[in-house]
């Protein structure tokens, strides 16, 4: 048996010239040109049927561009890789790599090979100025595809070189390339054990392609995604069993004026035999040449050809649902390529002069651009500051949904708005989101620092919390939420802090669903005004005046004159010494008897009066002196409350309660203006000392708060209570603001859950309105989440506070709102190339070789994307908010001291025990241990 004959494979090129502005590959006919690696304009599902036809109108412009003489051709390289990522430093997100890793995917790498052809002849001759030309059309082009975000960058010679490797080897998924000896038959190459299968889309001899082709076409096999736009060749993505698929584009721009007089002079020969095969002819070139005169339309020649990787085993199964793929949309290709040497070459950059005319048909350059590859795929956004999800094949792909967008314009706020309904994953989204903002708060060399405080009503938070160390506060009546939002410094004292308190007290006192007249509300703003005065003024305590103790003697002596001390003044007497010297005096006195006794009484009487007087003297200088003392305490005690009514010596409620009901009746006296100052007492009186609510405004928060990083307040106890419900609300917004003031080198997130209902009223929109003003420029962010559309439709403080301050939306699944969706379009303003996007959430066919996962869509600013959100199974443990399932993961994380080491010891003993996770959960709940016995290396009985 005669051997077969061996062939060397010549490469079709002179070199690679690197003297001039760009490295140049010239091929061995004399042609040059320059390889470019673009990333195609429109992003796969971006739902916007002009984001196609821009593309292709870009195209257009290039091809006008560069014109006569030259060949563009596109290049898109499908390849199959391994996803493996191992960088990441901290656990969680370790974990979640080793999720992922050996997960097959998809990747696409783009290249426009631009082709000066020169001068056919039997001899090669260089051309300076045509040389001049085309590096002037490269530099045209290299600035308009920069224009239109295509990222252009010309390959050096190294890169030309690995590509042409990696093109002869077709191998573009690991970094090393080594060729293999090839073997061409007719319907394929073999390279050892796999085959390369070239399939050109068109059949010149017959041309089976659509009569009418667009720049995209749409999809019709699910309700939801009818109409849905996607890219002509978009079935590339769903090819099964391939390795690398290289989709290879060529257009050929000839000279025109040559072209059209060929084919006027084809349009006679044909119409001179008047058979019907020829009239048609006559038809399309006809046509043809109005569309180049009318909207002056260049004629291109044209080739397309899908060159196809795959396992010699499965080749034919992959190029059959290439070939049905085109069958659906009316494309035939050809079946006739036996030259798959000569196609396989012509793969090669700027070596389409080895394409024969049977490969090539001429058409419009409009026409011919519709079959151009015109989708990309997610990639990385390059920032500091990345979040990563999945993208729609269930690869990790990083995306900023802060600090990139601002930078872009893209938004004009960090603030989020999340809505989704129970059961569509909104929890373990928001688990997702916040655990990543927070990732780096215990590293040693952190990309960021976070601050999150997160207001929920239901335990979502509870697993992420306790990870992280954070600190959990919930509201018990035994241990309140307490915060004394009046203590603040006199730079803290400003518009929007009064504002505040004007909120604060009108909610107080009216409710949540109440309202403050403007005068009610210009009367408290006084109040508070004066309140801060007073206080920052530090009036100095005077004490009662001389002249003010001599007007209070003058009173105590006017009031003890008027007594009648009498009968107090004879009980006092000294009757006996009055006798005795009564007689003593008339013992000395010459006289009868008669006389001595008359001089006797005289004498006692007299001295009986003097004696009673000055009793009565005294007593009436006693009591004046004991009036006088009195009445100056009382006096100096009533100052002193005065002075405290009407001076504030020390900041909290009580103090403004007390300086509000002195200030407000002689505000309201002064300005003869109404307000119910009784009304106002009562309802404030369960805030003061001694009041129900008592502790709520006049306690100093725990000063831990604004120092630790993760701060979850769970209030699920309070929010039917609609007095505290919306005060403990507000006062933890507060708590946001004074952190936010306070930790400058960290960013901060607000995130309140259900909770943002009770403050979603008129009379708290102004300060929900600061607040989301507020947070841009302290570097923060407040994020609504919600799950109930009725709580958002037709809600103006929603819309007009919420929403319209929030330039980043995320919905998760909205099938359960299908039939208000309309509702929720118009008031989140999703246009309809958006809604699309969002219908497709959960929808498509990308659930094969996957762990669970749920979509969210992302809109920044005007766009949006779906993402997907699949975590590791440790995630999964800690975001859960299931209560059996939270109950087993607390059993094993107090049992091992940590939630990390409790989490990796219930995924090891998890393995170990066989069980399905549902199983085990159960198994550890009626244990109440974990299932190993400590130090044992065998499984417990497992009986389920």
């Amino acid at each position: 048996m005669a051997q077969k004959r061996k062939t060397e494979f010549n490469l079709p090129y002179f070199g690679i010239d690197e003297s001039g502005k760009y490295p140049t590959i010239y091929n061995l006919k004399g042609d040059y040109g320059v390889v470019i690696q673009i990333n195609n304009p429109v992003l796969q599902y971006s739902a916007d049927p002009s984001a196609y036809d821009g593309s292709h109108q870009l195209y257009v412009n290039i091809t006008k561009i560069l014109g006569e003489g030259y060949v563009i051709q596109k290049q898109d390289v499908l390849t199959k890789k391994i996803y493996n990522k191992a960088d990441s430093t901290e656990y969680l997100q370790q974990k979640y790599d080793e999720h992922f890793n050996g997960r097959e995917y998809t990747d696409l790498t783009t290249y426009l090979v631009v082709t000066r052809k020169g001068k056919r002849g039997s001899f090669y001759s260089y051309n300076k100025k045509n040389y001049i030309d085309f590096e002037q059309n490269i530099g045209k082009l290299e600035d308009l595809l920069k224009r239109n975000s295509l990222s252009p960058k010309i390959l050096t010679r190294n890169e030309i070189d690995l590509y042409v490797k990696r093109i002869l080897s077709m191998n573009f998924s690991t970094n090393n390339v080594s060729l293999n000896n090839m073997r061409a038959t007719d319907v394929e190459i073999q390279m050892g054990d796999k085959a390369v299968r070239s399939i050109p889309l068109v059949n010149i001899d017959t041309i089976d392609l659509p009569e009418k082709v667009s720049t995209h076409i749409e999809r019709n096999d699910k309700d939801t995604l009818k109409g849905f736009p996607i890219d002509t060749m978009g079935f590339l993505y769903n090819v099964p069993l391939y390795q690398t698929i290289i989709y290879n584009q060529i257009i050929d721009i000839p000279a025109q004026n040559m072209t059209q007089r060929k084919l006027e002079l084809k349009r006679k020969r044909h119409s001179g035999i008047p058979d019907p095969a020829n009239l048609m002819c006559v038809e399309d070139i006809d046509n043809l040449l109005v569309d180049v005169a009318r909207e002056n339309q260049m004629l291109v020649y044209c080739h397309f050809n899908i060159l196809v990787c795959a396992p010699l085993e499965t080749i034919q199964q992959t190029c059959n649902y290439i070939e049905s793929s085109l069958f659906q949309q009316s494309i035939i290709p050809n079946k006739n390529a036996y030259n798959q040497m000569e196609l396989f070459r012509t793969a090669m950059p700027c070596n389409t002069v080895e394409l024969a005319d049977y490969d090539l048909f001429l058409t419009t350059a409009d026409a011919a651009l519709c079959f151009f590859f015109k989708e990309a795929l997610s990639k990385d956004e390059v920032s500091g500051f990345q979040i990563r999800f999945t993208d729609r094949q269930g690869i990790p792909v990083a995306i900023d949904p802060a600090d990139l967008p601002m930078q872009t314009n893209r938004i004009n706020n960090r603030n989020k708005f999340v809505l989704g309904p129970s059961g569509s994953g909104k929890s373990f989204f928001m688990n997702a989101l916040i655990e990543q903002y927070c990732m780096y708060n215990k590293s040693d060399k952190p990309k960021w620092l976070m601050d999150v405080v997160i207001v929920d009503t239901g335990h979502s938070y509870s697993g992420l919390c306790s990870y992280y160390g954070g600190k959990y506060i919930t509201y018990s009546e035994e241990k309140p939420i307490t915060m004394n939002p009046f203590a603040i410094s006199e730079s803290e004292y400003n518009i929007e802090k009064k504002d505040f308190l004007k909120t604060l007290i009108s909610l107080l006192w009216k409710g949540a669903d109440g309202t403050v007249n403007q005068v009610e509300s210009d009367v408290i703003s006084q109040a508070i005004s004066s309140y801060y005065s007073n206080f920052f003024g530090k009036p100095l305590f005077v004490d009662i005046t001389e002249e003010e103790e001599r007007e209070i003697l003058k009173e105590a002596e006017a009031e003890a004159a008027q007594l009648d001390y009498t009968e107090e003044a004879k009980k006092s007497l000294d009757l006996d010494g009055l006798l005795a010297e009564a007689q003593a005096l008339t013992n000395s006195f010459e006289g009868s008897s008669d006389e001595k006794l008359t001089y006797y009484e005289q004498q006692y009487q007299r001295l009986y009066d003097e004696q009673l007087q000055g009793t009565i003297e005294w007593l009436k200088d006693a009591q004046a002196d004991d009036l006088y003392i009195t009445k100056l305490t009382e006096a100096r005690i009533k100052n002193k409350e005065e002075f405290k009514r009407k001076n504030v010596v020390e900041l909290n409620f009580n103090s403004f309660y007390e300086f509000a009901l002195y200030k407000i009746p002689e505000i309201k006296e002064q300005e003869r203006i109404p307000f119910d100052i009784d009304e106002f007492r009562f309802v404030l009186k369960k805030f003061y000392k001694g009041g129900e609510f008592q502790a709520i405004l006049n306690e100093e928060a725990d000063n831990s708060m604004f120092t630790e990083s993760f701060v979850v307040f769970e209030i699920d106890s309070i929010k039917e209570h609609k007095t505290l419900f919306p005060i403990v609300t507000l006062i933890i917004m507060d708590v946001f603001i004074q952190k936010m003031r306070f930790r400058t080198e960290q960013r901060k997130a607000l995130i309140i859950e259900e909770a943002w209902k009770a403050i979603a009223s008129p009379l708290m929109a102004g300060y929900i309105l600061y607040l989301y003003k507020t947070v841009r420029k302290f570097w923060g962010e407040a994020i609504v989440v919600t799950q109930e559309l009725g709580d958002i439709i037709g809600n103006a403080v929603v819309k007009d506070s919420i929403i319209n301050n929030s330039d980043t939306t995320m919905l998760l699944d909205q099938s359960k709102f299908k039939d208000n969706f309309d509702e929720i379009a118009k008031l989140l303003a999703i246009n309809a190339h958006e809604r699309k996007k969002i219908l497709t959430i959960n929808q498509l066919d990308n659930h094969e070789n996957r762990g669970r996962f749920k979509e969210v869509y992302i809109r920044r600013g005007a766009t949006g994307e779906v993402y997907g959100v699949e975590v590791a199974l440790e995630q999964y443990l800690i975001y859960t908010t299931e209560k059996p399932e939270k109950t087993a993961v607390e059993c094993y994380s107090n049992f091992y001291g940590s939630y990390r080491a409790g989490i990796d010891n219930f995924v090891k003993d998890l393995k170990r025990s066989g069980l399905k996770l549902p199983q085990f959960f159960n198994k550890v709940n009626s244990m109440r241990r974990p299932i190993y016995e400590e130090g044992k290396a065998e499984i417990l009985q497992l009986v389920s």
